[in-house]
């Protein structure tokens, strides 16, 4: 009885284990780490790079839960620079960043015409 109990456990714990999606997922690619953040239904958070000081660097996308982008831009050592996206229902804001620091927001309507870069 005490076996049958014991298997049953096993089975049931390598069951879920075998479910669990991986929170985050890292790969070193010479100087930076490429590193994919997950949700917890297993799709994906967060995708950009680390130098390997540990900052931020390069492109970064951010997704909700239903895989629609939610943010993107690019960081420089750890500092948002340049032009980042931010989409919220019915607009985008439009950031642009120097030296980690704010010196423009312009909200645009998600029926402009404009055209938006697309980071992949």
């Amino acid at each position: 009885m005490k076996a049958i109990i014991l298997t049953g456990c096993l089975l049931f714990g390598t069951a879920l284990w075998a479910q669990e999606t991986p929170k985050r997922e890292n790969i070193k690619n010479g100087s930076v780490v490429e590193s994919t953040v997950y949700h917890d239904n297993g799709s994906i958070a967060q995708k950009g790079a680390y130098n390997l000081n540990n900052e931020l660097h390069g492109a970064w996308i951010s997704y909700d839960a239903q895989g629609a982008i939610t943010a993107q831009g690019t960081y420089a050592q750890g500092k948002r620079v340049g032009t980042w996206y931010f989409y919220n229902t019915g607009e985008i804001n439009q950031v642009q960043y120097q030296d980690g620091r704010v010196t423009q927001v312009d909200r645009l309507a998600k029926t402009d015409t404009r055209v938006v870069t697309q980071f992949e």
